[in-house]
């Protein structure tokens, strides 16, 4: 049945003073705190986490290691990016801490500078002389930013080899070496178009394991290994530098995602682990914190 026409309409209360000021009051407060906490946490992505460097304990597993080398540590640092974006005394302060991990041996795994050519070789060797480069054998491989400006400049990269060798580096191309009975080799780098896993591994023992020290993880993924047996250890991701929860890091300079950062167990017989790096090219870090990786070493 239909209404009387002089029905009135059901009244609708408005809301009172006091109720439409609380929520403009919460309205507010929400945006305050919303922009607080992006300013904060821009802060803390450019100020303080770029700065805070992360100790990684990491067992290393390896075939026909001799009983005297268990327990012995490798300690690797990564991506120093010498130069105009990384501040440098904090990358002094660090490599001087690294004499408190009590090292057997150093492995670093290349871009040592950014640079355009030759400006900031001598920031390198002063930086590195406060790591126990002199005290324990070290061993390297270059990244890709020690080529220069376009990764393909030889000339700076020879020069810097030579400079680090002068300093009791041993830096490997694509070459391998033994020392105290433990396997080392390094590869050129890819995208440099140096890579050559072959030849890096060519006179490796493959009934032992070794440690193939290459900057770019992706190597992992290129032809030469054959029997080996062993580690590869990496770096040039930097973690995937900044990481949103649950979405991930947007933008990783690697073909294969998985190899992001971390531990990695490629196969059984290969292992790659990803270093996280000391610098940047860009001074941001978010959930991908700066990173010095402590291997103890152990029989297979």
């Amino acid at each position: 049945m239909a209404a009387p026409a002089n029905a009135s309409e059901p009244d609708v209360a408005e809301p009172s003073p006091q109720r439409r000021s609380s929520r403009r009051s919460f309205l507010r407060n929400s945006l305050r705190a919303t922009a607080a906490g992006a300013v904060g946490l821009g802060l803390y992505s450019w100020q303080i986490e770029p700065h805070w460097v992360e100790i990684i304990p990491q067992t290393m597993p390896l075939v026909g290691l001799p009983a005297a080398l268990a327990g012995r540590r490798i300690v690797q640092v990564s991506d120093l990016h010498v130069g105009e974006a990384v501040d440098n005394d904090y990358l002094r302060a660090t490599l001087r801490a690294i004499a408190d991990l009590k090292p057997d041996y150093l492995a670093l795994t290349g871009d040592f500078m950014t640079a355009n050519r030759f400006e900031h070789l001598d920031r390198v060797m002063t930086t590195l002389a406060e790591a126990p480069i002199a005290e324990v054998p070290t061993f390297a491989c270059l990244g890709n930013h020690d080529f220069g400006k376009r990764f393909r400049d030889r000339e700076i990269a020879d020069r810097l080899t030579d400079r680090l060798d002068s300093a009791g580096v041993r830096v490997l191309r694509n070459a391998s070496v033994e020392i105290d009975g433990l396997q080392w080799a390094g590869s050129g780098d890819l995208w440099a178009g140096e890579c050559d896993v072959w030849n890096a591994l060519d006179t490796i023992d493959t009934s032992r394991g070794a440690i193939l020290l290459a900057h770019n993880p992706d190597i992992a993924d290129v032809r030469g290994y054959r029997d080996f047996r062993g580690w590869i250890l990496s770096g040039h991701t930097h973690g995937g530098q900044v990481r949103f929860p649950l979405l991930g890091s947007p933008v990783v300079p690697v073909k294969n995602r998985r190899y992001k950062r971390g531990h990695v167990r490629l196969d059984a017989s290969r292992d790659l682990y990803v270093n996280r790096g000391l610098g940047h090219s860009l001074q941001v870090r978010l959930l991908a914190r700066p990173e010095v990786t402590v291997y103890t070493l152990a029989q297979a």
